[in-house]
């Protein structure tokens, strides 16, 4: 399940604070971006003046806050939550499942993936579940988990086959520590489990800005006899206004090299046939 805000932190005041610091706000810099008083949101953060919705709205709006910690927010100033959380089967999410589908389908015959913020496969094209597919078949005790990262740490999982897994684990490590930093709600305990597996650098276990100035890093990884060279982009709904479909995130592999555009091909061909 997702987590609240951390339980020290209760009040609005207190909340706001944290999220104009996270955002690298003053206190001035977030009254001129507003066009709101410093005074008045210094007197919003010491509880000294209770916010509109309309304000909560304002200040959210410009701090870049997601939606499911604006509900918190409103929840913290004694309102109602302002944003729903509709489960991704609902029949009010068809078009949003629909436009999913129809990116994935597309991307075929390369692997695609949805994911929530916590990293968990909502949803795959074909091509990824035959590559997942032929990867646990290899793998006797494949971990029990539909969490990408999970699959990917964990010794049992694709660790092994991944020739340069070092460089992967450091670089998505220091995405999770970004994540947990700048979005309460993201998964809490998902960082700490993927730093107890066997084998994680002390140096891992903090957060490394230099690790930012990586453009791109290439996952090169056995299958059988093959050795694929993939890289992915990652693509969000920019306007959502439901708290489910802001946290979708689709995962899009392509190919490195000619190889690993053939294996795919083949997968595909083996399917027709």
């Amino acid at each position: 399940e997702q987590t609240t805000m951390e339980s020290q932190v209760e009040d609005f005041g207190s909340v706001l604070r944290y999220w104009r610091q996270t955002r690298g706000y003053s206190q001035l810099d977030l009254g001129l971006a507003a066009d709101v008083s410093a005074k008045h949101v210094s007197f919003l953060e010491t509880g000294r003046a209770k916010p509109s919705r309309e304000m909560i709205s304002l200040l959210t709006s410009t701090l870049d806050v997601p939606l499911a910690d604006r509900n918190i927010l409103l929840n913290t100033a004694g309102y109602s939550e302002g944003y729903s959380r509709m489960a991704i089967d609902q029949l009010e999410m068809r078009p949003v499942r629909q436009a999913l589908q129809f990116m994935m389908e597309n991307h075929a015959p390369f692997p695609a993936v949805v994911m929530d913020t916590g990293w968990n496969i909502l949803m795959a094209n074909t091509p990824y579940q035959q590559m997942m597919g032929a990867v646990a078949a290899t793998r006797p005790n494949w971990p029990d988990t539909q969490n990408v990262l999970e699959v990917f740490f964990d010794p049992e999982g694709v660790r092994p086959l991944v020739e340069n897994w070092d460089e992967v684990a450091s670089v998505l490590l220091q995405r999770v520590f970004r994540e947990r930093t700048q979005y309460k709600q993201i998964k809490g305990g998902l960082l700490d489990k993927l730093l107890s597996y066997p084998g994680i650098p002390e140096r891992w276990k903090q957060l490394d800005f230099a690790n930012s100035m990586m453009p791109m890093v290439t996952l090169k990884m056995s299958v059988g006899p093959v050795k694929l060279e993939l890289f992915s982009t990652l693509s969000m709904f920019g306007t959502a206004i439901d708290i489910t479909v802001q946290q979708l995130v689709i995962e899009q592999y392509f190919p490195v090299n000619e190889a690993t555009r053939n294996f795919f091909r083949d997968l595909a061909q083996a399917a027709v046939n």
